[in-house]
């Protein structure tokens, strides 16, 4: 459907990507359509926007874990986390990305740091954006036990 090439869909290569499916909407509908994938509201859909709505919701496992790892950085349980906090339990030899050998730990790391405090900039890492970013990678992780080992790993939880 990109047929720009840019790695987003707007909302006319996504219409015309549905009808070359066989399914003809009206341009009134491929907006509302957009309006729910667009979790980022910047007018195109990206391929993790695409998986997330598809995927739906976080389940329970996954949350719950995601809450037990955010807990471990959040020491004082303020419900705050700084992103230093972040940079010294983080252990990204354990992404998978790494094992496949694809990414250098470095790599991986420096990607990880740059995907949080998305919010607000304050250099703080809220639980929604810690959780946003987490639900990001369950779109692509099919059972909820290799998600659950993937967050364990990486934040060394028991």
């Amino acid at each position: 459907m990109d047929a720009s090439g840019n790695h987003k869909l707007e909302c006319e290569e996504f219409r015309s990507g549905l009808g070359d499916f066989g399914i003809c909407i009206s341009a009134e509908e491929a907006q509302e359509m957009m309006k729910r994938l667009d979790s980022n509201h910047d007018g195109c859909v990206d391929f993790k926007e695409f998986l997330r709505f598809l995927k739906g919701d976080l389940n329970a496992a996954r949350v719950d874990v995601i809450r037990r790892a955010y807990a471990k950085l959040d020491a004082n349980g303020d419900g705050t986390v700084k992103l230093d906090d972040i940079a010294q339990l983080y252990d990204a030899s354990k992404h998978p990305e790494v094992h496949a050998n694809r990414k250098s730990e470095r790599a991986v790391f420096m990607e990880f740091m740059s995907l949080w405090d998305t919010q607000e900039q304050d250099g703080i890492v809220t639980f929604d954006e810690f959780c946003q970013y987490y639900s990001d990678i369950s779109c692509l992780v099919e059972s909820d036990e290799e998600f659950c080992a993937i967050i364990c790993a990486a934040w060394k939880l028991d």
